[in-house]
Order: C-alpha cells, then sequence, then structure tokens
C-alpha cells in the first residue's frame, strides 16, 4: 500500500469531485498531485479516470474519486473529503494520522508580549533569574483590552527584547501599556487579529508602531491605521539617516505612500524621499523617542 496522500492531492479531489457533479468533461492540470493520486490508485487497483493529454490534463470520475474515498477510509481510517478549516492540529489529530493538516496553527491564537513590571514579571525573577523583562505568550481569546490605555507593536524581534530600555527613553507617559511583537510567522496572525480588536474595542486609545525609519515600515503603520510613530525627533534624524537603509526594493511602497498617507505625517515621508536614507530601529537605542502623529 502506498503512503498517504498529500493535502493538495486529497484537496484536488475534492474540489473535482464537486466539479464534475456539473461538469463531466472537467479535466485538472495539477499534474504533480495527480501523479500522486494515480501512483495510489495503482496500489490500491483504482481507475481514477484517464489521461487526456498524457502528462498535462487529467480528467477523473466521480465513481473513481467514490472508489478512493472508500478505499481511503478503510485503509487509512481517514475521510479524504474531511475539512481541516476549523481544526486546530490538536482536533485534526482525532479526524486524520496527519495532524498537520488542522489550518489554525499552535500559534494563531497567541501573541508575544512584552513584561517589565507586574507581579508576573517579579515572580518570574524569584522563580528564575533577575532580567530586564520576560516575553509571555498571551491568548487574545482571553485577553482583556480595556484594562491598557495604549498598544505598542515593535517591527523587530531584537529590539522588542530590548523594550525595557527603549521604554526609559519615551518622554511621554502612555499610561498601561500593551506591547506585543508585530510577528513573523508564528505571531503575525495573533498580532493583526488583536489590531482589528483594539480599533473597535478602543477605539480612542492610541496605536504605536515602532519599527524601523523606512518605507516599509511607515507603510505597515499606515496600513494598520496606527495613530503614532515612535521615533527620535525629527531633527535628530535628519542628522543620522543611512542610506543602506533605504532598500531600492521599498521604492515600490513610495506612490502609494504619497497618496495614503495623512498630511501630518507626510514631512517623514519626504524625509526618506528627499535623501534617499532611512535608519533601522536598533540605531535609536539611547536617543530620546517621541510620539509622531500618523493620523
Amino acid at each position: 500500500m502506498k503512503g498517504s496522500l498529500t493535502v493538495k492531492a486529497k484537496i484536488l479531489l475534492t474540489e473535482q469531485y464537486d466539479i464534475l457533479m456539473f461538469d463531466d468533461q472537467a479535466f485538472t492540470t495539477k499534474v504533480e498531485a495527480v501523479k500522486q493520486i494515480v501512483a495510489w490508485c495503482e496500489h490500491e487497483h483504482i481507475n481514477p479516470g484517464k489521461w487526456i493529454v498524457p502528462g498535462k490534463k487529467y480528467r477523473f470520475t466521480r465513481e473513481g474519486i467514490s472508489k478512493i474515498r472508500d478505499a481511503y477510509m478503510f485503509v487509512m481510517e481517514e475521510d479524504i473529503f474531511t475539512d481541516f478549516a476549523e481544526d486546530s492540529h490538536q482536533s485534526a489529530a482525532f479526524k486524520s494520522a496527519d495532524e498537520k493538516q488542522g489550518k489554525i496553527k499552535p500559534t494563531h491564537h497567541l501573541i508575544l508580549a512584552a513584561l517589565n513590571k507586574n507581579a508576573c514579571f517579579e515572580g518570574f525573577q524569584q522563580e528564575f533569574y533577575a532580567c530586564g523583562q520576560v516575553n509571555v505568550e498571551l491568548d487574545i481569546g482571553k485577553l482583556v483590552c480595556s484594562v491598557y490605555d495604549a498598544l505598542v507593536i515593535i517591527e523587530n524581534r531584537d529590539s522588542f527584547n530590548d523594550w525595557h530600555v527603549f521604554q526609559t527613553q519615551i518622554s511621554s507617559d502612555l499610561g498601561k501599556v500593551l506591547t506585543i511583537y508585530r510577528g513573523d510567522s508564528h505571531y503575525s496572525v495573533a498580532a493583526t487579529t488583536l489590531l482589528k480588536h483594539w480599533r473597535v474595542s478602543r477605539p480612542d486609545c492610541p496605536v504605536i508602531y515602532f519599527g524601523d525609519f523606512d518605507l516599509a515600515g511607515l507603510r505597515l503603520a499606515v496600513s494598520g491605521q496606527c495613530t503614532h510613530l515612535l521615533l527620535p525627533e525629527l531633527q535628530w534624524l535628519q542628522q543620522r539617516l543611512v542610506s543602506q537603509h533605504y532598500p531600492e526594493e521599498q521604492e515600490k511602497f513610495l506612490s502609494g505612500l504619497q497618496q495614503d498617507c495623512p498630511d501630518i505625517c507626510q514631512p517623514l515621508l519626504q524625509l526618506m524621499h528627499d535623501r534617499r536614507a532611512g535608519l533601522r530601529q536598533q540605531k535609536m537605542l539611547d536617543t530620546a523617542l517621541i510620539l509622531h502623529p500618523i493620523e
């Protein structure tokens, strides 16, 4: 018996089964998935269809797909038509031997937040070791945004880890702050979800973007409808911009920003554009940081 079918193969079979209900002449050009399905069927003595154009176009039959479904259920104890869209890896494990078919990834509901004061932070230091900051994963479904006065979103992970230092450089009193990492493949989904929820539940509270001073960073802040950028003063930036921190590949964002940026933050955009220079977040350590309104 051939190994299990790939997720792409099972999705193709589901799609073709539905399409063939209305058009029995339908075919697919997804050759790699077809080859895997045909190879699996050969071991199960199933004829799923035929090549219309050898190696390029394949036509399944609904009868053939039904036989695949029955055989797969018997051999693999899994229904190839199962929808895993609402499953985590844990719940998918009850439906399939391949739990990774679950579309809800383990971190899709988790943000990474920075703590440098409160009982949790103090407890960590007592239990483990003294440090300036503790990073914790928080479930956005259980988080109560109403207890916070401001949301700070930090672009780069290393600067996020140094938030306890950057925080001392801010002249404004932000109140009780929820500080999160913007995220990569692990945390970006939950961070985006939290930002949308914050804008609805805390419309009068600031959303502060702290990241690189470049076109990509400004685009993320504007598209995310942040209210402020956390940056050094404009005069300080003018004296310390670095041409290498203005990547050519970011030029594609310029025209959109010129159109979408509110008037209040056009001077920041103009500075980058005129000087063809920017400044990475890590260069902003040990200097005063202020809030620049962007809406």
